[in-house]
């Protein structure tokens, strides 16, 4: 007897693979695929072709003094994101109309508001084609009925594209 101890000495055991050993390397290697996947995303779409299109953005609600300083190649940005949503190639002012109820009949009926106006402004800019639709600088997507919060030198607005006009159709 080597110490006057009867019993023997147990075993030291090495690392076990657990069912929690396995969820966190399949994690791993999954978040590692996705950020290998993201990577190659980002570099093989900014080398995608880029198109120039012309779209149209109606903004509301704007006073007289505005139409004056609408400019063409006055340049656009999102105010928000501070996007570049494109250059001004045109704009066109008329009355703004807002939609009310005629307590007579019942009906909606569009009517003036005085001294207000709304303008379309004719925008052309580079975009990329993802499928769904044209993405601008930065991430702005064209495409109509997309709510645009713009601001372009002194003046800015808010309304929805209109019309998307591409150079290849």
């Amino acid at each position: 007897m080597e110490n006057g101890n009867s019993k023997a000495q147990p075993e030291k055991k090495g690392w076990k693979v657990n069912f929690f050993d396995i969820i966190i390397i399949v994690l791993v290697i999954a978040l590692a695929g996705a950020f290998v996947v993201y990577k190659n995303h980002k570099a093989s779409s900014g080398a995608a072709a880029t198109k120039e299109i012309t779209y149209t953005v109606e903004i509301t609600d704007l006073e007289k003094n505005t139409e004056g300083m609408i400019k063409k190649g006055d340049t656009l940005v999102d105010k928000v994101k501070k996007y570049n949503i494109g250059t001004v190639e045109s704009s066109k002012f008329y009355p703004y109309e807002k939609s009310s109820i005629d307590q007579e009949t019942n009906e909606y009926k569009m009517s003036e508001v005085p001294d207000r106006y709304s303008a379309a402004i004719t925008v052309k800019v580079e975009c990329e084609d993802n499928g769904a639709s044209y993405v601008a600088d930065g991430g702005f997507p064209v495409r109509v009925g997309h709510e645009v919060s713009l601001l372009g030198p002194g003046y800015s607005g808010s309304g929805y594209i209109i019309g998307i006009e591409r150079e290849d159709a």
